[in-house]
């Protein structure tokens, strides 16, 4: 297999698993507020934020796994990818013009896809006593 369909197959998997997790966090965060109560939307912005960056650092995590090479690059692209199918989702539901939180969303996905894929290259060497 060719390193370019190997990428593919990585980001295709990592925002897979990303959107996966990102959806459920959402369902946690939909629990707590059903049980807790109503939050201000200030609060549910950014929490929706934060749970994009944790969704795509465990994209661009995965991803990097199965591509075992060029770790920030696939981060980078995994979150990107996130953002924008997350992104152009909200935009085709909401009537909400794109505003400043639309790129603090980018920043943080890239960034924590990017932080994802470089931890993903780490590997763990078992120390012999």
């Amino acid at each position: 297999m060719s390193d370019k369909k190997k990428v593919v197959k990585s980001v295709i998997f990592g925002v897979l698993c990303g959107l996966l997790s990102t959806i459920i966090l959402m369902c946690i965060l939909s629990v707590v507020m059903l049980t807790g109560g109503l939050l201000p939307s200030d609060i549910i912005k950014f929490a929706m934020v934060g749970i994009l960056a944790v969704g795509a650092f465990f994209g661009g995590f995965i991803a990097t796994k199965i591509n075992k090479s060029a770790g920030l690059v696939v981060g980078l692209i995994t979150g990107f990818v996130m953002f924008l199918i997350i992104t152009a989702t909200a935009l085709t539901k909401s009537s909400e013009p794109v505003s400043y939180m639309t790129l603090i969303k980018l920043g943080a996905a890239l960034l924590a896809g990017g932080a994802g894929g470089i931890l993903g290259l780490r590997e763990r060497k078992r120390i012999s006593i």
